[in-house]
Formats: structure tokens, sequence, C-alpha cells
């Protein structure tokens, strides 16, 4: 387990079967449900539970002593009586008062409520305004038990929320002004300011929650643009409305001269730091994991780091260029940044590990080793594209000896690994990562080991 800045995180099996055996129970007595796991399954190669937002339960006192005996702990919500747990990656749980309807719900998170009814052929009121931040429908009900779709957008309400027409206005605008920023050009600085200026004004617009959303939202579209196996699997996730309800985190590179900006950027959109990683002062690397509870993202954030840096929060240190690039370094020297030209270098999300990878192979992607392999914790590449490289970005390494001659000539004839898709399964609760094995995983998707 990784012990760093107060972060310790554990397997919570308990926990976890608590929320499994509420799942359980919903699919015996949905039959709406059960029928849509196996389709789930089938089509996606995803676990329902890794879908679950929420689950609802009316006058649960007694399931409420167990949840806390487990580690849950009340949300402050003067509205809701929510728990949740802080030390593991699970659903929450929602307890009404109500004198009548279902005793039992659950709530499954999809990015599009209406895709989500259409592609499955139910019917049902979308309570909530469009694009809003918070949107559900009751698909079905039957046996006491509820089940719903809902919608987020940096939101971590309970409540469908009807904002005035200008919302959409403006939340619109806000994915147009992201998605259309300056990412290439001479003058980083320049783009960067325009980076914060647009931030800074989705934050005043809209919060600093919303606009986290939105700023994913964006980043996923444009590493969708050149991420084959993404644009493969959300295919297979629309057959069925889903969109990307289950990621885990997006990742991002940066080389050294641009971490600081990259981190501060996210700062100001609500994300906090969670823990930091590295592998030793052999690794040459280095990240800064950031969540934001409210939106319900998280992100890693990659850099190159030199062997005296390690023990240093160099999350909030100007790093000085170094004559030397390591595995982060050179993709962004060869691509750019994720942040500006390269865009993330993968999203991962949660399947059922073994699934994803046998079914997503028929269509032509494969799965690198995986590089965690813990009944807790799976997680695996897919094999990366190769993305051309400019050559101006190849003369300027071989010029500065970043790379030789001979390595230079083959990044321009056979291009250089570019994105991932990352499939990765959490059991027991369990909401950490696995240093060591992710240092190992680094050195493999560095551009150099994959010359023939």
């Amino acid at each position: 387990m990784e012990k760093k800045e107060g972060f310790y995180w554990e397997q919570h099996t308990e926990a976890e079967k608590a929320c499994l055996d509420l799942l359980d129970d919903c699919k015996r007595k949905s039959a709406a449900l059960a029928r849509f796991e196996q389709k789930l399954n089938q089509k996606t190669s995803s676990r329902l539970l890794d879908w679950v937002d929420h689950f609802q339960i009316r006058d649960g006192k007694q399931m409420e002593e167990k949840l806390a005996g487990l580690g849950f702990i009340r949300k402050p919500d003067t509205r809701h009586s929510t728990l949740y747990h802080p030390g593991a990656l699970l659903p929450r749980i929602v307890f009404t008062q109500k004198s009548h309807g279902p005793d039992l719900g659950v709530a499954l998170r999809v990015e599009n409520i209406a895709d989500f009814l259409q592609a499955n052929g139910f019917r049902a009121e979308i309570e909530g305004g469009p694009l809003n931040p918070y949107r559900q429908a009751l698909v079905d009900a039957e046996n006491k038990v509820a089940f719903w779709a809902v919608e987020r957008r940096g939101s971590s309400g309970y409540e469908p929320v009807h904002l005035q027409d200008a919302y959409l206005r403006t939340y619109l605008e806000g994915v147009e002004m992201w998605k259309n920023r300056s990412r290439t050009g001479d003058d980083e600085d320049l783009i960067f300011k325009e980076i914060f200026r647009i931030a800074d004004r989705l934050v005043k617009q809209m919060g600093p929650d919303l606009a986290s959303h939105i700023v994913c939202l964006a980043e996923r579209d444009y590493w969708l643009s050149r991420n084959f196996a993404g644009r493969l699997q959300l295919g297979r996730h629309d057959t069925l409305g889903l969109g990307w309800g289950n990621h885990d985190h997006h990742t991002f590179r940066s080389s050294r001269k641009n971490f600081s900006r990259l981190v501060s950027l996210f700062s100001r959109l609500g994300f906090l730091n969670r823990e930091r990683f590295y592998a030793g002062a052999e690794a040459g690397w280095g990240a800064q994991v950031m969540e934001n509870p409210s939106s319900g993202l998280t992100l890693f954030l990659d850099v190159d780091l030199a062997p005296e840096e390690v023990e240093t929060d160099f999350s909030r240190t100007e790093l000085k260029e170094r004559e030397q690039l390591g595995t982060v370094g050179l993709w962004c020297a060869l691509h750019g940044d994720s942040i500006l030209h390269a865009g993330m270098h993968h999203l991962a999300a949660q399947f059922d590990f073994e699934r994803l990878i046998s079914d997503i192979a028929q269509y032509g992607v494969k799965y690198m080793a995986p590089f965690s392999n813990f009944p807790y914790l799976k997680q695996a590449f897919s094999v990366a594209e190769r993305w051309e490289v400019d050559p101006g970005r190849v003369e300027k390494l071989v010029r500065e000896k970043a790379v030789t001659s001979e390595q230079g000539e083959q990044f321009l004839s056979q291009g250089a690994v570019g994105s991932h898709l990352e499939n990765i399964e959490r059991r027991e609760g369990y909401k950490g990562f696995n240093r060591k094995n992710v240092s190992a995983i680094i050195r493999e998707t560095d551009p150099r080991r994959h010359l023939v």
C-alpha cells in the first residue's frame, strides 16, 4: 500500500459486500435491472456495480447503523441523509423518510438519459432541465425496487435541477470556448494565458465543479479524436446509451516547465491534491493525483523527475529543464503536452478486466501485459497507436542530442507511441494505485522502446 501525505488506501471487503448485497437484492426484485445487467456484460464488457451512482433506501435505520460500522460516514447535507465511504471507491447510500414508494432503489450514472432510454426501449419522464447539473429518470419500479438513471455535471446533489434558460446558453458556450482554444503555437506562455483566462471565466460563470466537468468532457472528446480504442469502446457503450459513466481517471502528461501551471489550472477547477507517486530515485518519473470530490473526477498528472526531487512536493515547485529526457518528457517533446497538442495520454475506465481484453480483441484492439494484477486491482493499457511526429520537433531533439540521429529517423518514418485506453478493474472498494507497477508501465511506454 502507498502511504503518502496521509493517504493510506486499504481494501474494504465488507463495505463492498454490503453494496453488492444491495445490488443483488435489487436485481432479484427488478426483472428490468437483471435484464439490463445481461446486456451490459455482453455489449460493454463491464460490471453493473461500476455504473452505480447511488443506492436509495427508505426507512433504513438498521442498514445505516450497519454501514456506519463498516466505515461509511454521513455526508454533510441538509436535504438528504447520505452515507459515503471516505476510504473506498463505492456508491453512496441515500436514505429517504418518505412514507410511501419503493423500499430500495439503484441509480445508474449515464452521460445522457435520453440516449439511455432510447437505446434500451425505456419510457420515462426526465426530471431536470436539459444539460443541467443533476437530472434523473425513474426507468422502472417493481416489487418496491426503483431503477433510476441519472446524469451529473459537476454536482453531488440528488435533487433534479431546473435552471433558467440562460444557463443552457452559458454551458454550451463554455464547452465551445474550451474546445476552440489554442493547442499549438511557438509561444506556450501566451497559450497558457488563454487557457487560464478561459478557465477563470468558466469558474466565474458556473463555479469550479461544473467548470471541471466541462474541461474533462472536452478533453475526453479531444482524446477520442486521437484514440481508436477509445472510439471503439465508446461505440460499444453507446449501444446502451451510456457514454463514459464508468470513467476512473484522466491522465495528462506534462513537460517539466509546464507542470506547475498544469497543477495550478486544475486547482482553479476545484481539484485537490491527493497522493504523489514515484518509485524511487531510479524511476525518473513522478505523478500528482488530484480529485474533485463534487464532480467525481480524478486526475493523474505525470512528469519527469530528477532523483533529488522525488521526496519534494514537486506539484508546487517550479521544475527546471533537464538535458536528459525521461519517458514523459520525451513523449511531450515528440507530441506536445497533454493539455496542449497531444491530448490526454489515456483515459482509464472500469471494466470486467479479462472480458474486455477478450471481447475487444475481436475488433483488432490488443492489450499490453497487465501492470497491476491483484485480486483488488487489475490494470492494463491498450497497445498504443503510432502518431506521426512533426519533423521540426524531431530535428530539435536531434540537435539537442536528446535522441540520436538514428532514433530521429525512425520516429519520422515509424511515428511514435501515442495514447491508450486503460482497462481497470477494482474490487474490495480499493481506491488507490500500485506505485511500483505504475512505474514499470511508464518505462514500457517510452517511445524509444518501441522503435523497430
